[in-house]
């Protein structure tokens, strides 16, 4: 199975051109310099990262959901989620960039002034500037009630103190959507979103090290009495809580998606191994607790892929309001594609463990994309709140 179940949610004949142009180019313009990248084991410098993110700009990775009326290419999210699989099969660190990237576009073209829009969309949708979201804490991920960042009005600016970690893009970012306590005593009523402008108001950042996407930028953002001028408020004042719960929906689908472009090439590579690899005189691909992992990878995750694209279909006719199917798909994506990975890594033998096979890299890199967003744990609760009517903890 190749993931055509993804080309039956609408106009399948274009989103298989879709698919069948960011393949060619993927594999043409990207892949030969994946091992070279990953080898390094550091992320990408800010120069080198820039430099990929502008040759996908063509094929919509970076303005594919904003609005064509701000400059984007107005994919719906069905069809970009076809393109990120397909960049996430090819280089999950790669991947997990863009998403961020051509996300806080999309972002600021819905909730961003016309005085923001016209003076950083066009530099994000050209990758001139990069983004980054923050909204995870040392002490807070998902749970955005508990927000310790605080953003204090002395005049005519916000000043910002607090601490900002696992930030995608953070420390090579011009650009931060940050998500912050504007009335600590009004909770989640006052919870704001600031775009914070580095080159204007600058932070500190520091690199953290991570078990996968090690090529992909995460950082520290450190924010000590750092002054942001009102006119950086998204949306409005104490809005910020239901915008960032909305982005969190869409940012659990988008780690679905790039769950299964992982998975999708750990089977590819089983498979390829399978036919070559011969034992006892025949290829083992005919052996038949080879084919059963292979069969076990392929339903589960053709089973995550049809999550996953249930929950982006549902995203596009929602406005973005997805929370229990966006849970569903990244919760079971993500499990799909660490037993899948790890089964890849059976299927090579021992070669399975070596760095010269991309199986390892695989299984870390959808180890890692477990805590992003919401653990596996909060995603199961999530879910069963919601069918039961009530939460767990009252």
């Amino acid at each position: 199975m190749d993931g055509s179940s993804r080309l039956d949610y609408g106009p399948a004949g274009q989103r298989r051109l879709i698919q069948r142009g960011a393949r060619e180019f993927l594999e043409r313009e990207i892949a030969p310099a994946v091992e070279e990248c990953e080898k390094s084991l550091h992320p990408l410098p800010r120069e080198t990262a820039v430099g990929f993110l502008k040759r996908l700009i063509p094929l919509g990775y970076i303005g594919g959901v904003t609005r064509q009326e701000d400059g984007g290419d107005g994919l719906d999210y069905v069809s970009y989620g076809v393109l990120l699989e397909e960049l996430a099969r090819t280089w999950p660190s790669l991947a997990v960039m863009t998403m961020v990237q051509s996300g806080q576009a999309r972002f600021i073209s819905e909730l961003g002034t016309p005085e923001q829009k016209v003076r950083y969309l066009p530099s994000l949708l050209s990758a001139d500037l990069i983004s980054s979201l923050g909204m995870t804490e040392p002490n807070v991920g998902s749970s955005l009630r508990e927000l310790k960042t605080t953003a204090a009005i002395d005049g005519k600016r916000y000043v910002v103190n607090g601490t900002k970690v696992w930030i995608t893009n953070g420390t090579i970012c011009d650009l931060c959507t940050l998500l912050v306590s504007t009335d600590r005593t009004r909770g989640v009523e006052g919870i704001s979103l600031l775009l914070v402008d580095r080159r204007e108001s600058p932070f500190e950042s520091r690199e953290l090290h991570k078990l996968g996407l090690r090529c992909c930028p995460t950082g520290e953002l450190a924010f000590a009495d750092c002054r942001v001028p009102k006119n950086s408020l998204m949306g409005e004042e104490g809005k910020g809580y239901y915008a960032g719960t909305k982005l969190l929906s869409l940012a659990r689908s988008c780690v679905a998606v790039v769950q299964v472009g992982i998975a999708q090439a750990a089977i590819d590579a089983a498979i390829k191994y399978a036919r070559e690899r011969t034992q006892f005189g025949r290829p083992i691909a005919k052996f038949q607790l080879v084919q059963e992992m292979i069969a076990d990878m392929v339903v589960e995750t053709e089973a995550a892929r049809l999550l996953t694209y249930k929950a982006l279909r549902l995203a596009g006719r929602r406005g973005g309001i997805h929370f229990t199917e966006s849970s569903s798909a990244k919760y079971y994506a993500c499990e799909a594609a660490a037993r899948t990975t790890a089964r890849a890594i059976e299927v090579h033998g021992a070669y399975g463990i070596s760095v010269e096979c991309p199986t390892e890299r695989l299984f870390r890199d959808a180890r890692t994309l477990f805590a992003p967003d919401g653990t596996m744990e909060m995603h199961k609760l999530l879910i069963g709140s919601e069918v039961l009517g009530t939460g767990a903890f009252v």
